[in-house]
């Protein structure tokens, strides 16, 4: 939209300050699980030593970007949307802030990611109220907790217990426990980049070398992703013996590091450098002719809260001072609106009646598309992907002089898809709530980098837009 002079946007912003996530939690050792040179954007290298990149490099590149391409003076910040109305006898949208201001455009495009920024998922636990210790969600994490010294217990084993427990054992921790219901997968990746990006930086020109090496990774991402689901068996394989040559020597691998299910049917967490692994070794404690373990996973059932910490259905106790409930996030209520009334016509919109087109329109709702982006791979792959096809879906509107698009959904009816294709606990919870989609055809939200290239990014404009649900006017 920026390169195209004959169009005027503006970028509503709920909150005070550009980053979304990055900006939102602050829990100690924030950091991507992706890879810089695929997460950062393409016309703006990453240009930092780091491939797994703390949260606060990011917000600066961020923030740099904006600068560069002068960008603040479209965005307009602490402007939450309550309502956006679709009148389609002039085929636009009202927009109204909660502060009373009003917006009216031709095209609405929603880049409200997939979560609630107010609140986390907490499950509701037995005793609660008993324990005299501090807990606290990681979404809320703020500067003043202090956990120092501390015992420490981590509910929970996706991405962010398993960054949190090196960063509080590094950070003085006197003992920190995850306690995990379940095993999860988990593998090591260099935190600085390999021998192979390192020489491609040296040998060839910046450019071209940041091209060379984002392409590698994006090469490596889909390849991975399909020998998981390819070879399932061998893949679980691999997986089983890098962990079992990062973790001590005589760690219970298949209580706490064996998933019942395959490689990428949720999410994988990537571990910069294997710190999470290396801090399930011991040091030496104060008497240096003992010794203590620095961090441990427990993998058990909470049977509930008492004064002193949490009672397992096990028998066991685990004692903490702190407790942090790092058990998830809590999906859009009615995506991708956030917490917006959106009405076309009168009629307000209910996701779990709508579906999704090519992962980018909602049926029945003119004039709107949203971004979602991989899950198996970099987020913005697909913001990119989307970012081209909505302009290229605008420029061939004003060549042709339409001045309304919808996706049609007829009598498609939805399939059993999963929601970004994977069977993760807070997809699952959030399923009845989400538009509907088919598992092929134009009706499916694809999470492959492939699929996506040939349908929305290399097709001509004709065959695109043409012969297909979109309906034009």
């Amino acid at each position: 939209l920026f390169r195209s002079p004959d169009k005027t946007f503006a970028v509503l912003e709920g909150r005070g300050e550009i980053g979304g996530t990055w900006s939102l939690f602050q829990y100690p050792g924030i950091r991507s699980d992706s890879d810089m040179h695929t997460f950062g954007f393409g016309w703006k290298p990453w240009n930092k030593t780091s491939v797994i990149s703390p949260g606060a490099d990011i917000m600066a590149y961020l923030k740099e970007a904006v600068v560069e391409h002068e960008l603040d003076q479209y965005i307009h910040m602490g402007k939450h949307v309550a309502t956006a109305a679709f009148d389609s006898t002039t085929n636009k949208w009202t927009l109204t802030t909660r502060d009373g201001m009003q917006y009216v455009c031709r095209w609405l495009h929603m880049a409200t990611g997939y979560y609630r920024y107010d609140e986390g998922y907490t499950p509701e636990w037995d005793g609660v109220e008993q324990f005299k210790g501090e807990i606290v969600h990681p979404q809320k994490w703020t500067d003043d907790i202090a956990y120092q010294g501390k015992k420490v217990v981590i509910i929970g084993s996706g991405a962010t217990a398993v960054t949190l427990v090196p960063s509080l054992v590094e950070g003085g921790a006197e003992h920190v426990t995850m306690l995990q219901r379940s095993p999860g997968y988990y593998f090591s990746l260099p935190g600085k980049g390999d021998i192979i990006d390192h020489a491609i930086t040296k040998i060839l020109p910046e450019r071209l070398s940041h091209w060379v090496v984002r392409m590698k990774y994006i090469v490596f991402q889909q390849a991975q992703f399909m020998f998981a689901k390819t070879l399932p068996k061998v893949t679980k394989w691999i997986f089983a013996a890098q962990t079992k040559l990062l973790t001590p020597r005589g760690f219970d691998i298949a209580t706490h590091f064996t998933p019942t299910y395959n490689v990428w049917d949720e999410r994988v967490c990537v571990v910069p450098d294997a710190d999470f692994f290396r801090c399930l070794g011991t040091e030496k404690a104060t008497d240096a002719k003992q010794t203590r373990k620095r961090a441990e996973v427990v993998t058990d059932h909470i049977d509930k809260f008492t004064e002193a910490g949490i009672m397992l259905k096990s028998g066991h106790e685990l004692e903490a001072d702190l407790i942090v409930t790092a058990t998830g996030l809590n999906l859009l209520n009615n995506f991708p609106c956030n917490a917006m009334d959106i009405t076309v016509d009168g009629v307000p919109y209910d996701a779990p009646q709508a579906m999704v087109h090519r992962g980018v329109m909602i049926s029945d709702v003119p004039c709107m598309s949203f971004t979602v982006g991989y899950a198996n791979a970099s987020w913005t792959l697909r913001a990119d992907i989307i970012s081209s096809y909505v302009c290229r879906l605008l420029s061939y509107m004003d060549t042709k002089q339409y001045t309304s698009c919808v996706a049609e959904r007829g009598d498609t009816k939805p399939e059993d898809a999963p929601f970004l294709g994977l069977q993760s606990g807070y997809l699952r919870r959030a399923a009845a709530r989400m538009p509907g989609q088919t598992r092929t055809g134009e009706w499916a939200m694809d999470q492959s980098l492939a699929k996506d290239l040939l349908k929305l990014k290399l097709k001509r404009d004709a065959k695109l837009f043409e012969d297909c649900a979109l309906k034009f006017s």
